[in-house]
């Protein structure tokens, strides 16, 4: 049964944040996003919870800037220490073992499981410790779906191992008053082999939205090898397996940078695959700026790959990144940009 369903506006959330009662678990996350709204009381805080067989899971915040949907989710009461709700990776570099069956978000009554394809880009990620979670959705930016409204009624779905009854807790989610700034770009640079647009960049204090694409000026076979890789296939003919090469273009990213050097950290992103005929349209999203940046720089780079589709590793164990200085754009941000 739900026992509590009332969320307060933010400055009321700023106010219950005092209260030892209400948690601030976006404040823990290690989510620079989370943390500016828990920070700046944008962060709805509620009381809503479901009790099944002893144990009680709690959403005890929720935000959603228009872009991303973030549900703290928390368990307490039955086997704490040994059922978590989200497993930590133990030394030897194995999850320990979780009580999560399964988990869904429901909004206006549709999965975002669903096989339609109008939901997606939904994802777990670790909450203040092993039991609790966030979760996270986005709407697929490059879908062609609409983004989800301002208002809308949601419903958090957990089965839980060993309890017959799934969790089952629901109530209204409003779109965070919020400023959003909005730079229409569409500045390009580009080398005799790609061409790289920056099209548009959009910043709230949870998430920034970015929007670019890159263009294959020349055919693959007249790519520079720093931008290929040999790719290796195997083929079946007639009852015989064929090894063959085919030159590909390597995979293409970019980093955003403020004008202080700091990087902003990929949260998700969706696109189309680049080739001769068709340009590849990227719209990403990354944590939000500390600050108002007054410049925004972007780094494109080739991800090296081995020849079998395995990633090209620095001495760090980080996938080495081999920028295109030719195709680094540098914007200034106005300080009074149009908001909506």
């Amino acid at each position: 049964m739900i026992i509590g369903s009332a969320f307060v506006s933010p400055t009321m959330a700023e106010s219950l944040k005092q209260v030892p009662l209400v948690d601030s678990m976006f404040k823990l996350a290690g989510d620079f996003g989370l943390q500016t709204a828990d920070q700046k009381g944008l962060a709805t805080s509620s009381n809503l919870s479901v009790t099944h067989s002893g144990i009680t899971l709690k959403v005890p915040q929720i935000i959603f800037d228009g872009t991303r949907l973030v549900v703290a989710l928390e368990k307490s009461g039955g086997d704490s220490q040994h059922q978590t709700l989200y497993p930590a990776i133990q030394t030897q570099g194995q999850p320990e073992e979780d009580i999560l069956e399964k988990v869904d978000l429901f909004i206006n009554g549709t999965s975002v499981n669903s096989n339609n394809g109008a939901f997606n880009f939904m994802y777990g990620r670790p909450g203040k410790d092993s039991n609790s979670m966030l979760i996270a959705y986005m709407r697929d930016p490059a879908s062609g779906k609409p983004a989800l409204p301002d208002q809308f009624e949601l419903e958090v779905y957990a089965k839980l191992k060993g309890v017959a009854e799934p969790f089952r807790i629901q109530t209204t989610v409003h779109k965070t008053k919020i400023n959003n700034k909005i730079l229409q770009l569409q500045m390009s640079k580009s080398n005799p082999y790609l061409a790289f647009t920056a099209e548009k960049v959009e910043i709230t204090p949870i998430t920034t939205k970015i929007t670019t694409s890159f263009k294959m000026l020349t055919d693959i076979a007249h790519m520079p090898d720093e931008y290929t890789v040999k790719r290796e296939y195997n083929d079946i003919k007639n009852g015989q397996t064929i090894q063959y090469t085919k030159k590909e273009l390597d995979m293409l990213d970019y980093a955003v940078f403020d004008e202080q050097g700091r990087e902003l950290q990929l949260l998700s992103g969706s696109g189309v695959p680049l080739t001769k005929e068709r340009n590849s349209k990227m719209i990403t999203l990354f944590t939000p700026f500390v600050d108002t940046p007054q410049k925004i720089i972007f780094k494109p780079y080739i991800l090296p790959t081995q020849p079998g589709g395995s990633a090209l590793l620095d001495a760090n164990g980080n996938w080495t990144r081999h920028y295109i200085d030719e195709l680094e754009i540098t914007v200034d941000v106005p300080q009074h940009t149009n908001r909506q």
